[in-house]
């Protein structure tokens, strides 16, 4: 039995070898078709691909970095906030109803400390997992572009910049990013009754705002490198389906007038 699981763990460790060495090299066989297939292009067909991808993702970036730094912004300071009032509110004390003598209220700076915790996780998952359409734009624009050999290589880095970003947007709302959520707040609500010794009514209401504040980061997320992808293997690596549109721009409008007001949105 011990001889017959040991070649089991030995085949084993060989065939997982096998299957990286195999994923490897497959890697490397795309990365050289991709380059022979740029050397079949002309210089207009490269100077055309180069720029619909330049356009997309730098039309996408704005938006991009509005939503990367406004989250990274708006965690900290929640972070910050909730972190100081629960250091200044620690020590708040209330009357007994039945002996009047004063006992410790922690109700509030208890949340506050929960609450400042989560959203100190919120701005290390931004900053460890970074919105790659908000920063990588830059790095295509510093490449050069003075001869068929540079429009070349940075039509592949480009491409590759593309993929990573919609990628990076289908994280962003994929089955993972909600799992990880659900674990941080269900353990700030466990937190609050276990720790704190809290009903459990106090512990679903954390659970249930800090997962509004999640969904609410989540599904404002921008996708429009997804589009754009599709958009451009489409158009020019020959996949089948139907190209996205742009959509058109949206304009809200507020205006007064001798009845009343009125609010609305142009598209």
């Amino acid at each position: 039995m011990n001889r017959l699981s040991l070649k089991n763990i030995f085949r084993g460790c060989r065939l997982g070898r096998t299957s990286w060495m195999a994923l490897f090299v497959l890697s490397l066989s795309l990365g050289d078709a991709f380059s022979q297939e740029l050397q079949t292009l002309s210089d207009e067909q490269v100077r055309e691909r180069l720029s619909f991808i330049e356009t997309a993702l730098t039309s996408a970036q704005p938006r991009a970095k509005t939503w990367w730094y406004g989250w990274v912004a708006s965690y900290s300071a929640g972070a910050v906030i909730m972190g100081s009032l629960a250091a200044v509110h620690w020590k708040d004390v209330k009357r007994d109803p039945q002996t009047q003598e004063p006992i410790p209220d922690r109700g509030f700076a208890e949340d506050m400390l929960v609450g400042s915790a989560t959203f100190a996780l919120g701005v290390g998952g931004l900053l460890i997992d970074p919105f790659v359409p908000a920063y990588g734009p830059n790095r295509i624009q510093a490449m050069p572009e003075s001869t068929p050999e540079d429009c070349r290589l940075k039509l592949q880095k480009a491409e590759e910049l593309l993929r990573e970003s919609a990628k990076r947007e289908r994280d962003g709302r994929g089955w993972l990013t909600h799992l990880l959520n659900l674990g941080a707040n269900a353990a700030a609500g466990l937190v609050t009754v276990l720790a704190f010794d809290r009903p459990w009514s106090d512990g679903l209401l954390t659970f249930a705002t800090g997962e509004a504040v999640s969904l609410l980061n989540i599904y404002t997320q921008p996708r429009r490198a997804i589009r754009d992808l599709e958009n451009y293997e489409i158009k020019y690596l020959g996949k089948q389906g139907a190209y996205f549109m742009p959509p058109g721009e949206r304009r809200f409008y507020f205006g007064l007038n001798p009845g009343g007001f009125s609010l609305g949105m142009r598209f």
